[in-house]
């Protein structure tokens, strides 16, 4: 028995793997009929199923299949046709009458119908009970309407061979992450309907997972929003140490990804995706609706796992190979970037022009926000800071101490670089080098924690030696006292 606040108590078939045969269904319809006699007042409850195959199949009362009812069966079960039905059951003798129904894997799976001989008793109140009911009864008559009319053994063999099948297809088709995601939750929804599906891949560790199933495109793990932490989703604590997940009814709080809509997953349903003995990714599935997955579900789920696995597996590959593309290329182009910055640097005066020119120039091999350069001048423990494009003078730019900071230790020689992370910040600061000094250091602001890595250092190092010798004649001319002609100089006694 199951029960919403404020609803009915309903009974519900859970779903074993055992045959639905007449006497278990029909304990299940008296059940049903004493449990919500007192919120739905009836002397008739006539229950049917709208099979997956077509058509629809009484459940109960089995005398009035002598009547030859004709009920509304899907597509149209509207609400215009529910209410011609019960026209029909008061001109046969019913007062009362009420239609409701059942729907659950996108379509009506089932359909209630309550008649009572006493006149106008269904009101607002009672309305309303009879929504609570097939609300509760839909996850139950979503596994009802997939095995009607099929042996369990049999009907289980044949939906996973359907099931393969159109997954088969899927895989074969699917271009990208997200599109695999997408038509896997299309072709898997005539035999496991969900609100959501999750298509996870690991990262370095079983720390971090990532969304494939939303990844748009690019990169992976380009969209900080799509990296699960563990505090995220506890992968590890979800499984434990089987391969396969089923929770039938998770209370608010279990842990789903992609929650941020406020819908929580009721019914959680998962299989890891395993090749060559390793754990290529994770399926998740998960319904707004308790008991809507049961062990025959999880079977199918495990069947069709290999083929997704396969086609995930090559998808992550294709995302490692785009990088490799990607860093290969960078790495042909820097010699030309570096040659292009080595001519403009020679040929251009303007020192306000040149660092203006080179800041663009470094844009096209490293990604950062903000680049700025700290040069020291007559006091160590102070620098002057210059941007791109600075037009004022040394002299005439404020100095700024560095004591007791990251710029310092690498202005005073103690380390060649460093990177300095904030919550939503990263500070890539490398030496100013010439013949064998530290002028100052040039500093590169990302907008995010975990930029800058080893091979952006390396190239940061290479740009910032380039702009060094032209800093250190600005540098140079700031600070030095003027030249004067020997004709000029006093005469020494």
């Amino acid at each position: 028995m199951v029960s919403e606040a404020g609803a009915p108590l309903v009974p519900i078939l859970r779903s074993t793997g055992a045959p639905l045969d007449p006497e278990t269904l029909e304990s299940w319809y008296f059940a049903l009929s004493t449990a919500i006699s007192s919120e739905l007042p009836h002397d008739l409850l006539a229950v049917w199923v709208y099979p997956a195959s077509g058509g629809a199949a009484l459940i109960a009362p089995a005398a009035l299949a002598d009547d030859h009812l004709t009920v509304p069966t899907p597509p149209d079960v509207s609400p215009r046709r529910l209410e011609l039905l019960e026209e029909i059951i008061r001109d046969a003798g019913y007062p009362s009458a009420m239609a409701r129904a059942i729907r659950s894997d996108d379509r009506e799976t089932g359909l209630l119908l309550f008649a009572a001989l006493q006149p106008d008793i269904y009101r607002a109140r009672e309305h309303a009970a009879a929504d609570a009911v097939a609300e509760q009864l839909a996850p139950m008559f979503a596994r009802v309407a997939r095995r009607w009319g099929l042996d369990p053994g049999e009907g289980g063999s044949a939906a996973r061979e359907a099931a393969i099948v159109s997954v088969a297809a899927v895989v074969a088709s699917a271009t990208t992450a997200h599109g695999l995601a997408t038509d896997l939750r299309q072709a898997l929804g005539r035999y496991l309907a969900a609100d959501r599906l999750e298509l996870l891949v690991p990262g370095a560790s079983t720390e971090q997972w990532y969304r494939l199933g939303e990844h748009p495109g690019g990169p992976l793990w380009s969209d900080p929003d799509l990296v699960l932490g563990r505090a995220d989703l506890d992968v590890t604590a979800l499984f434990g140490a089987g391969d396969m997940l089923l929770r039938e009814d998770a209370r608010p709080g279990s842990a789903f990804p992609g929650q941020a809509d406020g819908a929580i997953m009721r019914s959680i349903l998962g299989v890891r995706l395993g090749v060559a003995g390793r754990t290529a990714g994770c399926i998740l599935l998960g319904s707004t609706e308790p008991h809507r997955y049961a062990e025959p579900d999880l079977e199918l789920l495990r069947a069709v796992a290999p083929l997704v696995a396969i086609r995930t597996e090559a998808l992550v590959a294709a995302g490692h190979l785009q990088i490799v593309r990607s860093h290969l290329a960078t790495l042909r182009s820097v010699p030309a970037h570096l040659g292009r910055l080595a001519e403009m640097l020679a040929s251009t005066s303007d020192s306000a022009e040149a660092t203006r020119r080179f800041a663009v120039e470094v844009n096209a091999v490293l990604v950062f926000e903000r680049l700025h350069f700290a040069l020291r001048l007559t006091e160590d423990d102070r620098v002057a800071i210059v941007g791109p494009g600075e037009t004022r003078p040394l002299p005439d730019l404020p100095l700024t101490p560095i004591t007791g900071t990251g710029l310092g230790r690498v202005v005073r020689g103690e380390v060649p670089n460093l990177t300095v992370r904030a919550e939503r910040r990263a500070d890539l600061i490398v030496s100013l080098r010439v013949a064998g000094q530290v002028i100052g250091a040039m500093v590169l602001t990302g907008g995010d924690a975990g930029m800058f890595g080893q091979a952006d250092v390396e190239m940061a190092q290479q740009l910032a030696d380039l702009i060094a010798p032209h800093l250190e004649l600005v540098r140079r001319g700031a600070i030095a006292p003027p030249m004067m002609p020997g004709w000029k100089r006093a005469p020494k006694f």
